[in-house]
């Protein structure tokens, strides 16, 4: 593949939501890891949160499954994408369009909600953030 198409060619991912931006770190098809019939981006969100605190990118003050979040999965048996995410990012279209624009996920991708994606307003009614 070149590079052109490279630049062009869908990402597998793992975002959150902080202070109102998406913060995405992304991996090409070519780096996924299989899981079952999916494929996934290579690197967890704990090992890339502690990463971004390193690196100042996130508050040190804040758990990686405090904020809202989510990643991005390839299904092989269907050929689709789907984001999986808290409702805190699915119901807002501006973050969604954000999300495909960044990965550049086709329109059809899918969005779904998964029990590991909750934070904790979500969770406990809280918001730890403001």
């Amino acid at each position: 593949m070149t590079k052109k198409n490279l630049d062009r060619a869908p990402q597998l991912g793992i975002f959150w939501l902080i202070n109102g931006k998406l913060i995405i770190d992304s991996s090409p098809l070519t780096e996924a890891e299989p899981y079952g019939n999916h494929l996934g981006h290579p690197r967890s969100h704990i090992e890339v949160w502690e990463k971004y605190q390193r690196g100042g990118k996130v508050p040190l003050e804040m758990e990686y499954e405090q904020a809202p979040r989510g990643r991005v999965m390839f299904d092989r048996t269907s050929d689709t994408f789907t984001i999986l995410a808290d409702k805190c990012i699915l119901r807002r279209k501006d973050l969604i369009a954000g999300i495909k624009s960044e990965l550049k996920l086709p329109k059809s991708t899918r969005l779904s909600t998964d029990s590991h994606y909750r934070c904790f307003t979500c969770l406990y009614g809280t918001d730890d953030e403001e």
